[in-house]
């Protein structure tokens, strides 16, 4: 089976895995306890605070540990009373954000000077470092920047873009940062917020001491632990991350070189390395991944989070894309585990698909359809 839905989530990495099992078994103490056992716990907690921090440049005591990129996000949020953010982020700030979303331009990146003529009135703002849909990277650090100078705190979802591109968080003039672990070979249910040193903070959970009062709730020790060893591993492994933009390309060449109309969303604009959404013209999504998946290629016609919901991407829709085209459109994400012969083997699959697809349509039947 080839794997290429790796935004949605990534599978854990054996060493990730092996880290995590003491945690599970013999050393299952609770971190807040006051004896020797449960301070080698708490030890081992700090240690991966270290380790993710690492990952974006920040210092271990801004990192609280999350429930997951969701609860990072809805706790920063938290902090502000009207928000702007962008008509493309991920539901986990779209569904809690009360304020206004700038819209994108066609390339899918938002316009600097829509973003601040709409910035007065807004406490706080929120975008994503990386788009989960596209892979389209904004310009976070004008954005930033014209947020500070209009007086508004700063958010960035980097749950995407978190290992797959460098980040120096210190060099943006962001506040907070959200952070999962599942979409880097960590384990799913643990995710980080990056909360600048003096910057507001009121909990969104209350209770225990636990995160130095910043999150309350026993820690999910064998989570944190996997996070660790994932944000380690990720960032030594960050050129191969930057190499996946070759393979993409070879993907794309292949069934460009076989004939095929390909078509690109956000191709326009700086790009994740390993994610593309791309469309072959009159061919549904549904129909190529109805026949992908049992030829054994994984991939996504829209974000884990939005899949299940009858209605258009909202991503694609906010970049300007019919809704025809919104319906032909896939997503690939692949990952630092992802080989040059697994990328010919998965263009072999696809026109393979293309092909049976197009010997059961016509221009009088019209597209194969999908109706669930």
């Amino acid at each position: 089976m080839i794997y290429w839905d790796n935004n949605a989530t990534t599978q854990p990495a054996p060493e990730v895995v092996q880290a995590m099992m003491p945690y599970l078994t013999e050393r299952f103490y609770n971190p807040s306890a006051a004896y020797g056992q449960a301070k080698a716990v708490k030890r081992a907690i700090e240690a991966a605070r270290e380790q993710v921090a690492a990952l974006i440049g920040a210092d271990a005591d801004e990192i609280v540990f999350t429930s997951g990129g969701t609860e990072a996000t809805n706790a920063a949020l938290a902090q502000f009373n009207k928000v702007l953010t962008t008509a493309t982020e991920h539901p986990a700030t779209l569904r809690t954000a009360k304020g206004d979303a700038a819209p994108v331009m066609a390339n899918g990146q938002v316009d600097l000077s829509i973003w601040k003529e709409l910035l007065p009135g807004h406490d706080g703002v929120s975008f994503a470092w990386a788009n989960h849909e596209t892979g389209v990277i904004q310009p976070v650090r004008s954005l930033a920047r014209a947020a500070k100078e209009a007086g508004a705190r700063v958010h960035v979802d980097l749950v995407q873009a978190a290992g797959k591109v460098p980040v120096r968080i210190h060099d943006v003039e962001v506040d907070y940062a959200s952070l999962a672990a599942h979409k880097l070979h960590g384990p799913k249910g643990v995710g980080a917020l990056f909360v600048r040193r003096g910057a507001e903070w009121h909990p969104l959970h209350t209770g225990g001491a636990q995160e130095d009062y910043r999150r309350a709730g026993t820690e999910n020790v064998p989570g944190i632990i996997g996070f660790g060893k994932a944000a380690e591993m990720a960032l030594a492994a960050s050129e191969q991350y930057a190499a996946l933009a070759s393979l993409r390309i070879r993907f794309l060449s292949a069934l460009r070189n076989a004939g095929l109309e390909v078509v690109e969303a956000g191709a326009a604009a700086p790009r994740l390395p390993h994610v593309f959404n791309m469309r072959i013209p009159g061919i549904t999504a549904e129909s190529l991944t109805l026949l992908l998946e049992p030829m054994g290629l994984i991939c996504s016609s829209g974000s884990a989070c939005t899949s299940a919901e009858p209605h258009p991407s909202h991503v694609l829709q906010a970049m300007g894309m019919p809704d025809k085209h919104i319906r032909e459109s896939l997503r690939f994400s692949l990952n630092r585990y992802t080989t040059a012969e697994e990328v010919d083997e998965a263009a072999a699959l696809f026109l393979k698909a293309v092909e049976k697809i197009r010997s059961v349509q016509s221009a009088v039947t019209g597209p194969v359809m999908v109706y669930r």
